[in-house]
């Protein structure tokens, strides 16, 4: 795999430390070319087998680990992604591939078959639904704020409204019903280096870092729920 792996470090933020990041983020850097409006919503399927083995590994800390998702934005089925996560010490990468309205209901419905035509990504996630039984295991969407700067791959990132919802049978429509997390989170991704006029306006020593997972907090909220 040709591996573009990046620094990927997150802060849990209070509704004020928000609010002060985010301004002093839009005089410093610029958005994201994909975000149109003040944010976009991002919704993402997780995959996992019955020995819930991704859920697992980032449950137990493997510093080696992955996960299977497919992604898409603003409710819109246009574009839509399947991707592979990686996480190696810290540091990540994906590999993803576009996909079809028809594909994602078939994987949903776990009807696809392997074909030459395929993508091998697809065929490598159909194998494992085949072959370890990867199933949905919950939808997690959350509204999120993006900045970039290009010296250094630099992409700081503030998501919040976080939610979930194990129905996937209107995932596209913005009104379903959908649980809540009430965790706000400050994600700042770097290739290179992070340069220090970043770091100093979003005050890092002084936020909390930690190592919040969406799909691992969704799902033990969902487990307390029900």
């Amino acid at each position: 795999m040709n591996s573009n792996f990046r620094n990927e470090i997150k802060y849990s933020i209070t509704n004020n430390d928000f609010y002060i990041i985010d301004h002093n983020l839009k005089v410093l850097l610029k958005k994201d070319s994909n975000c149109k409006g003040e944010f976009y919503t991002i919704s993402s399927i997780y995959f996992d087998n019955y020995s819930r083995t991704s859920y697992n590994q980032v449950k137990n800390g493997i510093s080696e680990r992955w996960k299977y998702r497919i992604r898409f934005y603003n409710y819109d089925d246009s574009y839509i992604k399947l991707e592979k996560k990686y996480k190696v010490n810290g540091l990540t990468d994906k590999k993803s591939v576009t996909i079809t309205r028809d594909i994602f209901d078939n994987i949903l419905k776990n009807k696809l078959k392997i074909e030459k035509s395929n993508n091998a990504l697809l065929n490598e996630f159909i194998i494992k639904m085949k072959t370890e039984l990867l199933r949905p295991i919950i939808c997690i969407e959350y509204d999120r704020i993006p900045y970039i700067y290009k010296t250094g791959n630099v992409r700081v990132t503030l998501d919040y409204n976080i939610r979930y919802t194990k129905d996937y049978t209107n995932l596209f429509d913005d009104q379903k019903k959908v649980y809540y997390l009430n965790d706000k989170i400050l994600e700042v991704k770097y290739s290179e280096f992070l340069p220090d006029f970043i770091r100093y306006r979003l005050e890092l020593n002084h936020l909390q870092q930690t190592s919040f997972s969406k799909f691992n907090n969704c799902i033990d909220n969902l487990s307390r729920r029900f």
